[in-house]
């Protein structure tokens, strides 16, 4: 069996390593995912750099900022791969975690699975403007005329429940991280099931994003025009590319490292020299073909956002 870098090295003395250490310690906290150095940095300080550029650019060409964040344009379209790349992470990964007697955690990824699946077909109004599809009659209670079901305004408001599960979800996961990374459950090894859902040290920033908008949210207007609403697609995205990190690191934990009598598989955290990127490499590279051709197709299908024809 192979054996991954020890547990206990990375997590042994948890907040007082990381307050006398925070740099060592955020790359060999990661390193028992495979994560390279470079890699780690730029997942740390992503939210930070994106948010000055996005805040610089509405500062010196406010148009700029504003198509950058709309729909059908790239911020958006990252949200849809970040999406639809998470869902397929998350199915893949059932199998592995059901023989490796984790069911709690199958089934959670089960529904993670058919929930980001749902959340990507919102994302773009389910594929509306890229085939160019008129809006149904069913939907003619959406806000914005368009075939997505978070636009609703017809007594329920689904966009206030959305946004309270985004914000369980970023809250959630990087309270997991925490208790899985830095906590008490460290001790307990590398297959328990905390530290196995416990997303990398280094994507904390990314979660936070999300939390950080909220909050920011309660003290400004929430008029439409005004450029903080637009700032929700920036938390988005930080989001995403956050649980997808959490979601590959997830996957390769369950992975089985050896086969033993019987046809039952032994699992482990695999050393980063074993990890098979391949597998995960292929749907990647055809969910962002499938974006691009997507967003192509948009600019073409005479349907833009908000159903104009």
């Amino acid at each position: 069996m192979v054996q991954a870098p020890s547990t206990s090295e990375v997590t042994n003395g948890g907040l007082s390593a990381l307050r006398s250490a925070p740099t060592t310690y955020l790359e060999r906290d990661a390193a028992q995912d495979g994560l390279s150095r470079p890699l780690v940095w730029t997942l740390f300080w992503l939210p930070l750099v994106t948010l000055t550029g996005l805040l610089a650019l509405a500062a010196v060409y406010r148009p700029a900022y504003d198509r950058l964040l709309q729909e059908d344009y790239p911020v958006e379209w990252a949200q849809f791969a970040f999406c639809l790349f998470i869902s397929v992470v998350c199915l893949m990964t059932v199998r592995p975690a059901l023989r490796d007697g984790h069911r709690l955690l199958a089934v959670l990824l089960l529904l993670a699975g058919v929930g980001f699946f749902f959340l990507a077909g919102e994302e773009i109004s389910w594929a509306q403007r890229v085939f160019g599809i008129a809006t149904p009659a069913d939907f003619a209670g959406n806000d914005q005329d368009e075939m997505n079901l978070h636009n609703f305004t017809t007594g329920f408001d689904p966009e206030a429940l959305f946004r309270a599960v985004q914000l369980l979800i970023s809250l959630a996961m990087a309270g997991v991280a925490v208790y899985g990374r830095l906590g008490p459950v460290r001790t307990l090894g590398a297959e328990s099931f905390w530290r196995i859902v416990a997303p990398p040290l280094c994507t904390l920033p990314l979660l936070a994003s999300q939390p950080g908008y909220r909050i920011y949210r309660l003290f400004t207007p929430g008029d439409s025009s005004n450029f903080a609403v637009r700032m929700q697609e920036w938390a988005e995205f930080c989001q995403y590319a956050g649980l997808s990190v959490a979601a590959v690191c997830i996957y390769f934990a369950v992975q089985p490292v050896t086969e033993v009598a019987g046809g039952q598989a032994r699992h482990a955290v695999r050393a980063p020299e074993d990890r098979e990127w391949r597998r995960l490499r292929l749907p990647a590279v055809l969910i962002v073909l499938l974006t691009v051709v997507f967003a192509v197709m948009t600019e073409f299908s005479g349907v833009t956002a908000g159903n104009a024809l």
